[in-house]
């Protein structure tokens, strides 16, 4: 305080109230103009210069310490005193230091008031009033912040920043231009003004989080991008436009900044399209930035709705399933888009899928390795295809095996009843399956346990020195397991018969079982086991190797 006093002269201009000063400031709010409390605090800051201004040594007798001190402060703790929330609001940003959002806000204004926007009065009203009551009806705890990130996403889909995290001190004001505030403008009072658009505001609030992803900030870029181009109102095609982007986005692998730049420029390309966008699509526009496969759905999917209302009722309910987020064609190219077909396909894959996974997840493997190799290619892996439909580009979901359209899945669609039990289906169609048991397959539906050998998150499998290996994890540099020799693991642990795999590491060894004095291997479809003295007592021969095997151990 004596620091402030001793100095005062050098606050504030000569001559000049500390009120007007104040309000010249960039980061004053007018608002603020018109705020009882605000306008009595500068009335007394002006009266503290007329009677204070030029007393010398002012500090000093402020802070008499011998004598009792004019000027003393008392503190109230307000953190438990159950205020009302627009005064906590207003407390809050004037009884501490100004936080990184106000700084931001303050200066955000400043930038506003240079390009002489036409419409800075209302955007700074509502700014402090009903912009402020959204966020805080939102996120109560850190409002200011998710108030600051909205900025922050805004500015990085626009280019302006890189990164939406700790960006404010790094950013270059001049950049933001008059399309940024009209953006801003129309979403926010456009959320203020339609409470019942909750789709609109769980896009826009997603990408406000903490974990936000790209997806997150191209479904906030698709909004902000209709909101600006239709002047802040729905004219009818919202909701195409963001079923459309939506499905193109979540079915779209954006995991990458490069993708995710890609995918923002292609909506802001679309833009010029946004009240007939479906159309767009129906014609065969030109578009990239999503997955190309995604793409040409979407177009197939425009031509069907316009033609038939019928028929796009039935895209629009199956576009509702949340494991496969707008993606149908594994339904509807399975017979060549006729809508009876797509029904009844549709209705199958949706009683074997839930939320974020198959209703039988190994079942449901079990059962198409049954039918066929439906593996897919990862590298120089195979994959069974992992549970989770948020996919990587390194882990291929059952949900891309099902839009694949292969023959197995066809067959599994082609054989089920939706009047009988699934699970039950599963089983019958393992039972019955002719599949070899020297077939690799064979040992995964014969012993569910092996699929607990490889990571949930990978599912991968190799040939390596002609067998196929289960990968632990997701390369195969560690320790990898022999199919073959894992399954006769289980088959000899079912009959309480203790074995032991050697510990060699990579994918140039070849693999061993340990088990009662002998060495097991496996090669060409044969097992061999080896004695003590290294001497072969027995080999395979019938077309149960397994089996043949574990019964010339148990012996």
């Amino acid at each position: 305080m004596k620091l402030l006093t001793n100095n005062r002269a050098a606050i504030f201009e000569p001559g000049t109230k500390p009120s007007a000063e104040i309000e010249d400031s960039e980061w004053f709010v007018s608002g603020w103009i018109h705020d009882p409390t605000i306008q009595s605090a500068l009335v007394m800051l002006d009266e503290i210069q007329v009677t204070f201004g030029n007393i010398e040594h002012l500090s000093d007798k402020l802070a008499d310490v011998e004598f009792e001190p004019p000027l003393t402060f008392k503190f109230l703790d307000m953190q438990n005193l159950g205020m009302e929330d627009s005064l906590y609001i207003k407390l809050n940003a004037r009884g501490k230091p100004l936080t990184e959002f106000e700084n931001f806000k303050a200066r955000l204004i400043g930038r506003m008031k240079k390009l002489e926007l036409p419409y800075i009065n209302k955007f700074e009203l509502y700014f402090d009033t009903d912009w402020t009551d959204l966020f805080w009806a939102e996120h109560k705890v850190d409002f200011d912040q998710t108030y600051y990130t909205f900025f922050g996403v805004l500015l990085m889909n626009k280019g302006i920043i890189q990164d939406d995290k700790n960006w404010a001190n790094n950013l270059d004001y001049s950049k933001i231009d008059a399309e940024v505030f009209e953006r801003a403008f129309y979403t926010l009072n456009f959320l203020c003004r339609n409470p019942d658009y909750k789709d609109v505001s769980i896009l826009i609030f997603n990408a406000l989080t903490e974990g936000r992803t790209y997806s997150n900030r191209v479904l906030f870029h698709a909004v902000t991008t209709y909101l600006l181009k239709a002047k802040g109102v729905d004219n009818g095609s919202l909701n195409q436009w963001l079923r459309i982007i939506k499905n193109l986005t979540l079915n779209s692998r954006l995991d990458e900044i490069n993708l995710y730049r890609n995918a923002i420029e292609s909506i802001t390309a679309l833009s010029d399209n946004f009240s007939s966008l479906l159309v767009y699509f129906s014609e065969n526009g030109k578009i990239s930035g999503f997955n190309q496969q995604q793409i040409a759905e979407e177009r197939i999917k425009a031509q069907i709705i316009i033609e038939d209302k019928s028929f796009a009722e039935e895209i629009y309910k199956a576009e509702q399933h949340l494991y496969f987020s707008g993606q149908i064609r594994s339904a509807l190219y399975l017979d060549k888009y006729k809508k009876d077909k797509f029904v009844e396909y549709w209705n199958k894959i949706s009683a074997i899928f839930v939320i974020n996974k198959p209703k039988h997840g190994h079942l449901l493997r079990r059962a198409l390795l049954a039918l066929g190799d439906y593996t897919l290619p990862v590298s120089q892996f195979i994959t069974l295809c992992v549970d989770d439909p948020n996919e990587a580009a390194s882990t291929p979901s059952l949900k891309s095996l099902f839009a694949n359209c292969g023959n197995v899945v066809r067959q599994l669609l082609d054989v089920l009843d939706l009047n009988t039990d699934l699970q039950v289906q599963l089983q019958e169609i393992i039972a019955k399956s002719v599949v070899s048991k020297k077939d690799w397959r064979y040992c995964l539906m014969r012993y569910p346990q092996l699929f607990d050998w490889m990571s949930v998150s990978h599912l991968r499998l190799r040939v390596l020195q002609n067998e196929m290996h289960l990968i632990q994890n997701k390369w195969s540099n560690g320790y990898n397991y022999a199919l073959f020799l894992s399954a006769l693991y289980e088959e000899l642990k079912s009959r309480q018969i203790k074995s032991q795999f050697d510990g060699e590491l990579g994918i140039h060894v070849q693999h061993y079982l340990y088990v009662k004095g002998y060495t097991v291997s496996f090669s060409n479809g044969e097992f061999a086991v080896t004695n003590g003295a290294n001497k072969v007592v027995f080999v395979s021969k019938t077309d149960d190797p397994i089996l043949e095997t574990a019964d010339f151990i148990s012996r």
